[in-house]
């Protein structure tokens, strides 16, 4: 039997993206599920000040090997400060709808954060977004919304947190476009943490303080920190050797493995008006995906007004 015929590069290359991605995927839905079952014993503050606290020591003893220094003034440019604003804002309220509803359901609800992004590229940032994205975006809101279901007696106040997260994050990856290269990645997720800390600090005591710890709940916290890291070291490698258009729709695998990892650690059931908007936004989502990969291939110019393609 003759072996195999060793795959293009480029093939090669999406594939491992592709598996790190999904990777990535899996280990975020495990940080929140640790960070729940931490929440069940002390507040969220605190478990957002234990586990940042941590990320900053790895995360700066990283940059310090890579020859980067912990500060520059750079820091103070104004994408990097929208960019720590919507990363503050996104954690903060995300971990606290994690611990008030469903994993499955705050999961469902952050993947909308792609079509935000989608919407604020084109209000901020004046990327060119056609009928036929603009009227995925309204959808896939349309799904949060059967998600949400205000003013239904399915509504809990903490599906506005987990919206408040997606705004934040999206809000953070704008910013994060606008961020000059000279600024290392391994930079911005230090002082990103350390960012972090002030808030979570004050969380804290606003839930009560210092709560002593189970050996238990311990676990879970550095079980919850290990395995963010451990997913954002993936997610990063995936998108510098991946094609984005080709890796993007993966995103969307969190969700399943938050619906393992509820079902299985929490006894969650998701009902129907859950499943059926989860579906809307990430159908929505990756149309819009495929749609802007097909801009990205047509040619600057041409023999037609390239400005009244559809996008």
């Amino acid at each position: 039997m003759s072996a195999p015929l060793p795959l293009p590069a480029p093939v090669t290359r999406n594939l491992t993206a592709i598996a790190t991605m999904t990777l990535a995927m899996a280990l975020f839905a495990l940080d929140d599920s640790f960070i729940k079952l931490a929440a069940a014993e002390i507040n969220v503050g605190q478990v957002i000040l234990l586990q940042t606290l941590i990320a900053v020591v790895v995360f700066a003893i990283l940059t310090r090997l890579s020859g980067d220094a912990l500060w520059s003034r750079a820091f103070l440019a104004r994408p990097v400060v929208l960019r720590n604003t919507g990363e503050v804002l996104g954690v903060v309220c995300f971990v606290t709808a994690l611990a008030l509803m469903p994993l499955s359901t705050a999961s469902a609800i952050l993947q909308a954060q792609p079509l935000v992004v989608t919407l604020g590229a084109a209000l901020f940032l004046g990327e060119k977004v056609g009928w036929r994205r603009w009227t995925a975006v309204m959808i896939g809101f349309f799904g949060v919304l059967i998600i949400i279901r205000p003013g239904m007696a399915g509504f809990t106040p903490a599906a506005l947190l987990a919206v408040g997260a997606v705004i934040g994050l999206a809000v953070r990856d704008l910013a994060t476009r606008r961020v000059e290269t000279g600024i290392s990645t391994m930079q911005l997720s230090t002082f990103a943490s350390v960012v972090i800390l002030p808030p979570a600090f004050v969380m804290m005591m606003a839930y009560g303080g210092w709560s002593p710890m189970s050996f238990q709940t311990t676990l879970y916290v550095i079980g919850a920190a290990m395995s963010g890291m451990g997913a954002y070291y993936a997610i990063t490698l995936s998108l510098r050797i991946g094609e984005l258009s080709v890796i993007a729709p993966f995103r969307y695998s969190r969700l399943l493995f938050a619906l393992i990892l509820g079902f299985f650690l929490f006894g969650e059931e998701p009902d129907l008006p859950m499943l059926t908007g989860s579906a809307l936004i990430i159908g929505t989502g990756i149309y819009a995906f495929y749609r802007e990969r097909l801009q990205a291939r047509q040619p600057a110019t041409g023999p037609r007004n390239e400005a009244a393609r559809e996008p």
